[in-house]
């Protein structure tokens, strides 16, 4: 289970201060997809960012797994990170210079964690194993997107993360991502967070949430 109380951020403009969230309470319960609606595209990537201690926030209760980490180093943070948290981002961010099989690899490399799937298992579920040589810039954007969403699932990770992964891609399209999404999570038994401001995507979720104010309220869909 995942446990948010009490999360507050703020950020200073000039001599004013903005209150971006404030007392926000959810909790997440393990192998869960969940959705956080956002209709406006503010803050939801900061939203995502704090939810995996990429940026700092002014007053929290995160729990992880019943185990608090706003007491850890940052050294110490970044190493759970590392092996616990898996993200799927908007813009793919995968690295122009390398291969579709070194870009999934890659957090295997960095993190010395064992994978889940082998690189030809895991690139046969998303239907790209002929792309295993090939370089970002000669993939279309749906296929980019398929290439993050193994390298998120290629590993045993706890928590994955997903901001806006349909964004840029036509419904039918957005319709494989989700259930490419959905089948791998089902499979790996982790936690997803997926964070859109399209209703759409609210269909594959077990609960949908939307910011009102300043705090989550469960949607009915």
């Amino acid at each position: 289970m995942i446990s948010i109380k009490n999360l507050k951020k703020t950020f200073k403009q000039w001599k004013h201060k903005d209150v971006i969230f404030e007392d926000l309470n959810l909790e997440i319960e393990s192998w869960e997809f969940i959705s956080v609606i956002w209709k406006s595209w503010s803050w939801k990537t900061t939203f995502l960012n704090m939810l995996a201690w990429l940026i700092g926030f002014d007053s929290w209760e995160i729990k992880f797994w019943k185990k608090r980490y706003s007491e850890k180093t940052s050294d110490q943070l970044t190493a759970f990170r590392g092996k616990n948290i898996s993200f799927v981002f908007q813009d793919f961010h995968l690295i122009p210079n390398l291969t579709v099989r070194e870009n999934i690899e890659l957090p295997l490399d960095i993190n010395k964690i064992e994978p889940r799937f082998t690189t030809k298992q895991i690139l046969e579920k998303v239907w790209l194993l002929e792309k295993v040589d090939s370089y970002p810039y000669e993939l279309s954007w749906w296929e980019q997107q398929r290439v993050a969403i193994a390298r998120a699932f290629i590993w045993e990770t706890k928590l994955l993360l997903a901001d806006e992964p349909t964004w840029n891609l036509d419904k039918k399209n957005s319709e494989k991502v989700m259930q490419t999404l959905r089948d791998l999570h089902k499979e790996a038994k982790n936690t997803v967070v997926l964070i859109s401001h399209d209703l759409d995507l609210t269909k594959w979720s077990d609960h949908v949430y939307e910011i009102k104010g300043k705090d989550f309220h469960r949607v009915k869909v």
